[in-house]
Parts: C-alpha cells; structure tokens; sequence
C-alpha cells in the first residue's frame, strides 16, 4: 500500500520533470486528481468540468474540454513512463474512458532480463501464456459486497420505479389533460376521491398510463452495467401496479420518491432499527456513535436534494435495496455512486465495518436537477 505522502512526493517529481515543464495545465490537473485519489472522491466529467475548470453554466456533453485535457494528461503519462520514469516503484495510471487516477506497483527486473538470451526465455514465456490462459478462463469477477446477495442468494430481482399515477380531465386551462395529485397514488385512491366527491365522475378518470422522471431511466441504465458485469439481470415495474404481495417474490430494487410511496417507506421503517421517516422528516434515534437527530426531507430540487439509501433485509431471505428522494438529482447521483466500483472499495472500508445492512443519508448538490457532488450526512451500519 502506497502512502499519502508517498503519492503527493510522486506527483511532485513527474511534475518537476521536463516532460510536464511546459505543460503548466496538465501539472495543475495531475495534481488535482491525485488530490481527489486521497480523499477517496468520486469524479466524473461535469464534477471535473465544474470543479477543476470553474464552469459556471449548465454542463455541456458536447464540449470536449475534459475528455481532451484528461487525454492529453495520460498521453504525458506514457511518455514520462517510457523513458524517465521506466523504473520508478510507482506508476500513476489513468484508464481509458476514466477519469480518476490509480497507482500500480511496478515490478521492474532490468538486470535479471539483460543477462537472459532469447533461448532462455522461451520456456518462461510457455509457462506464462499457459497460467495467463488457465487464470482468465477461470476468473469470476467477486461482486462488491453491498450487492452480493443479490447475486447469490439465486432469487429474482426487480426494479421498481416510482412513477406518478394521473388523472386525466380537465386542467387549469380548461382544455383535457393529465393532472398529478399527490395524494391520488393508484386506481382505489381515485375512486375513494370520487365517492367524496361525487361531481367529478363525470369529467375526470384514471388516467392509462402513469409518469416517470429521468431518475428511473438513468438508474435502470446504471444497474443493467452493474448486473451485466456479473452476468445477472432484474425485470422492472411501477410502484402504481405492484403490491406487497409482489414484493415478498423475490430480490427488490426500489428507486423514486417519498412523496407518494407508502409501501417502500412502510417496508423502510420496519426494517430499520435506528430510522423512521414520518410527516416529510427522517427520524434518526441515535447509536452510541450518533446523537438523534430530524432532518427535513423537503426541499426545492433546484440546487440541492436530500437522498435515502436503505440496504435491508426482505422476507424469505431476500434482499431489499431502497433510494429514495423527491426530486430525483438525489437518486441518480447515490445510484451512481453505489454502482461504480472504485466509491464502494470506499464506502465499503469506511462504513460497513462488517455489517451487511445499513442507512446512508446524503445531500446532492447540482444545477437544473444535474448533480455536480454528493455530501454524505450519516451512514449507519446494522
């Protein structure tokens, strides 16, 4: 294991090297990212764009800025490592298509190979190729442990997305349309209104189909490369049309918001034994490492959004997998993060502490609803 110190005097001396003498951006850059390896932060373009670069507008996907300079940078990389740098213990890596930086050991053995003549080294070279062969074709890539289960308890898995049930009828503006309330969250609620209200029998109907934002179709995005990886998948359905009955089936995923999902939050409280979330608060009761504490779940949405993450045990030895929050930056920046690899090696080593359940409460801060970073605020393990 390489030290902190170790790393910052690394970044120092390829800096100082006449490779990047005349590339005062790509030092400033390196030195950026290898900051942000030792405090374990996730990076990613816009976090980069808006971090390093000091954009102040709206991310656009279209500007190479990023790419071109991380690119440039791993380019300086391979030149300083193929000739200054050849022998150095340490390497700093950027992988193709990432944008943070590794370090990797390297084995060097110059004065081993400058006394070996090629007819030496051919019975070596059989004798690699053949363990290489053997390894690859019996390596079976080991899930991070916060999804584990879902990969080998050998029950189904289902996503489940918070969609918006409607009605539709006339709206504010006197013409036909779909209409939202929040207290209208399936096909009983609206003929129980209705019955109380019997004059808009005739006007109004349940709408056909329901809504969703784009926290379900990112986060469908981001767990099909998880599942795929370790050749597993999941089938999908909207909250309006599932039961609890459907639910006790099998592995569920659950992502969407608090406002209008009482079966999550109901399965959420009577899984956990240190938090509740009643009257739009998260109840936090206290460990001996935390105070109690109530924080407020409802915010804009505009700039910052407060995020769930709940890993509890189902029925029947299943497993449940809960993200919550109101106006989805919350969800599709925790379901990121809890995606990626390299941030839950993090979370994984600074929170669980051997605890196969637990509830982190997050803050996500962004612009137009697209998360820039992610703050944790409390993560109990159980």
């Amino acid at each position: 294991m390489i030290s902190e110190e170790k790393k910052l005097a690394l970044t120092e001396e390829i800096i100082q090297s006449k490779v990047f003498q005349k590339s005062p951006k790509s030092s400033a850059l390196l030195r950026y990212l290898v900051k942000a390896n030792i405090e374990g932060s996730f990076l990613k373009e816009d976090i980069i764009d808006f971090e390093f670069f000091g954009s102040k507008s709206s991310f656009d996907k279209t500007n190479p800025r990023v790419r071109v300079n991380i690119y440039n940078l791993r380019k300086k990389l391979d030149t300083y490592y193929t000739s200054i740098g050849l022998h150095n213990d340490w390497k700093i890596c950027i992988d193709k298509g990432q944008y943070s930086v590794r370090f990797e050991k390297q084995y060097t053995s110059k004065k081993f190979l400058s006394n070996l003549k090629p007819k030496h080294l051919l019975p070596y070279a059989i004798i690699f190729l053949l363990g290489l062969f053997i390894f690859i074709n019996n390596l079976k890539p080991t899930p991070p442990k916060v999804w584990e289960d879902f990969f080998s308890n050998k029950k189904p898995t289902t996503l489940v997305i918070g969609d918006a049930f409607g009605i539709l009828g006339k709206t504010v503006t006197g013409s036909t349309g779909w209409t939202r309330d929040y207290s209208i969250n399936k096909t009983e609620d609206y003929y129980k209104l209705v019955e109380k209200k019997p004059e808009l029998k005739d006007v109004t109907k349940p709408a056909t189909y329901s809504y969703i934002t784009e926290m379900g179709a990112q986060s469908a995005h981001d767990l099909a490369k998880l599942f795929t990886k370790f050749n597993n998948d999941f089938s999908i359905r909207y909250s309006s049309n599932t039961s609890i009955i459907d639910l006790k089936k099998g592995n569920n995923l659950y992502v969407g918001p608090l406002r209008n999902e009482t079966k999550f939050i109901s399965i959420f409280n009577n899984a956990n034994p240190y938090f509740k979330i009643e009257n739009k608060e998260l109840i936090f009761t206290g460990t001996k490492e935390s105070p109690p504490k109530k924080l407020n779940l409802n915010l804009s949405g505009q700039e910052s959004d407060i995020a769930i993450v709940s890993r509890i045990p189902g029925p029947q030895n299943t497993s449940q997998f809960i993200f919550f929050s109101d106006h989805g930056m919350g969800v599709m920046a925790t379901m990121e993060y809890f995606t990626n690899a390299d941030s839950l090696k993090v979370f994984n080593k600074k929170h669980l502490k051997g605890k196969a359940h637990f509830t982190a409460v997050y803050k996500a801060y962004g612009k137009d609803r697209t998360n820039l970073s992610l703050e944790t605020l409390l993560v109990v393990p159980f």
